[in-house]
């Protein structure tokens, strides 16, 4: 019996760890939790886990009844622009600018983004 060309091997492998790699994120997009689509959708795919921030928003929300999210979506959008939201986070700790929600103490912008996702729910 002849053994198999070690190129041959090599490919079979590869090509399983590729179709293990596409099912893996297929089936996370199609069996993952999903949201009705929202006009803050570019805000909330900053947040890891939205789930939690709905909760941390609510707490906030609790103590800041003037909250409005369009007024909120566009200060969000203006204060993280380009940058990465954990630069943004890091530099809002290092000046100062907190917040509190639910006895939390957390940058604004994190906040902000967690008030948001609650109100939409």
């Amino acid at each position: 019996m002849r053994t198999p060309d070690r190129r041959v091997v090599i490919g079979g492998i590869v090509a399983f760890a590729a179709a293990a790699a596409a099912i893996g994120y297929e089936s996370r997009r199609l069996f993952g939790r999903h949201y009705p689509p929202t006009p803050y959708d570019d805000l909330f795919a900053l947040l890891p886990d939205r789930e939690a921030a709905r909760k941390v928003g609510a707490a906030f929300l609790k103590e800041h009844s003037n909250f409005t999210s369009k007024t909120a979506a566009a200060a969000l959008r203006r204060r993280i622009g380009k940058q990465k939201l954990d630069a943004v986070l890091q530099a809002e700790i290092a000046d100062g600018a907190l917040t509190e929600a639910g006895r939390w103490l957390m940058p604004q912008t994190l906040a902000g983004l967690c008030a948001l996702a609650a109100k939409a729910g």
